[in-house]
């Protein structure tokens, strides 16, 4: 058995992703069901939950960068820890190359080049990833659709949680690349692009009371 601590809720077509973090290993792992299928609505998974669960490579596993796919059976809810567990997980273990600090640049290998996208002739090793941003990301509606600004670039918000009107420096964010997608034929690459699923701020910085945050690592 495996105790996974559960980091992000983002929304799909076809159901909802769940993020969780693989307590025992570090592995950042991407919840399907026991047959390797997306979860539905009404999966039992909360931020901040810490599950018993059987955890085991998906049959269907894709090829990077969407390595994160496991088969779960969850097996019993241990508790819920919070936003401020999961920042004392990432601040207290070794999370590699799963954790960046630093400009958007250097995330996912560095194989965003000034997008918001990678594509297929430079793909990173992984499609989720902790981000500790050296800026702070301000909220922006555009055509109904929530988006954070960073610099110049306006990276789309999919989690379940409630928006904030800006993200500190300093903040812990789980950024995450989308399936590969054509533009419906417009572009002559597939794309992944960049998501913003998750962030974790102290209570009192929800409230927008702290303007940047200052992590011990």
């Amino acid at each position: 058995m495996t105790t996974v601590l559960i980091v992000s809720k983002t929304k799909m077509a076809n159901g909802i992703c769940v993020g969780g973090i693989n307590e025992q290993s570090g592995e950042l792992i991407r919840l399907h069901n026991e047959h390797g299928g997306n979860l539905t609505i009404d999966a039992p998974y909360e931020i901040g939950d810490r599950w018993e669960m059987s955890v085991e490579t998906a049959w269907n596993a894709r090829k990077v960068p969407h390595i994160e796919d496991k088969q779960t059976i969850p097996i019993r809810k241990i508790e819920n820890v919070g936003i401020s567990g999961i920042i004392d997980y990432v601040k207290n273990h070794n999370l590699g190359n799963r954790l960046y600090v630093g400009s958007l640049n250097g995330t996912f290998d560095g194989c965003l080049q000034s997008r918001i996208y990678v594509t297929r002739d430079n793909v990173p090793r992984f499609s989720t990833q902790f981000w500790i941003p050296d800026k702070t990301l301000y909220h922006v509606v555009s055509f109904e659709k929530d988006y954070y600004i960073y610099q110049e670039f306006k990276i789309k918000y999919v989690g379940f949680l409630p928006t904030v009107s800006k993200i500190p420096a300093g903040a812990i964010v789980r950024l995450s690349l989308a399936n590969w997608f054509d533009g419906k034929g417009a572009w002559s690459e597939e794309r992944c692009y960049l998501q913003i699923s998750g962030w974790y701020l102290p209570h009192s910085d929800v409230q927008n009371h702290i303007s940047e945050i200052d992590l011990p690592f």
